[in-house]
């Protein structure tokens, strides 16, 4: 069998076998941090608006950052179509599969200039 380059590449990387499942590891929850920062951008819109009636001209803007186990922190902002400002903060702690990607648990508080205007477990077709 002949060795190509990345062939050899790939199998000096992998010697150290906790090596390549490290990676995979790594993978999995960049792809998990990801997916729950873009479904709660949107979910977490479409949220304000149907249960506080807080219009936005689009999605939220949020930052999740690794957390503990399955929490995972959340920070988004918005401003709404009349110029006041959004804020949604929670913790994740989980969400439908990718597939479905209609609801998110956790603890969440979003507030509108200031003032609290929705408090709630679950993001989403709950």
């Amino acid at each position: 069998m002949k060795t190509t380059p990345a062939l050899a590449a790939l199998a000096l990387a992998c010697l150290p076998l906790t090596a390549c499942s490290e990676i995979a590891q790594g993978a999995k929850e960049g792809f998990e941090l990801g997916k729950r920062e873009g479904m709660i951008e949107v979910l977490g819109a479409a949220e304000l608006q149907l249960k506080a009636g807080i219009a936005l001209p689009g999605d939220l803007s949020c930052k999740v950052t690794e957390g503990t186990g399955e929490q995972t922190p959340v920070t988004c902002s918005a401003t709404t179509t009349d110029g006041r400002q959004v804020s949604l903060t929670g913790t994740i702690t989980s969400t439908a599969a990718i597939e479905n990607s209609d609801w998110i648990r956790g603890t969440f508080v979003a507030t509108v200039n200031g003032k609290e205007v929705l408090r709630t477990s679950c993001i989403g077709n709950c």
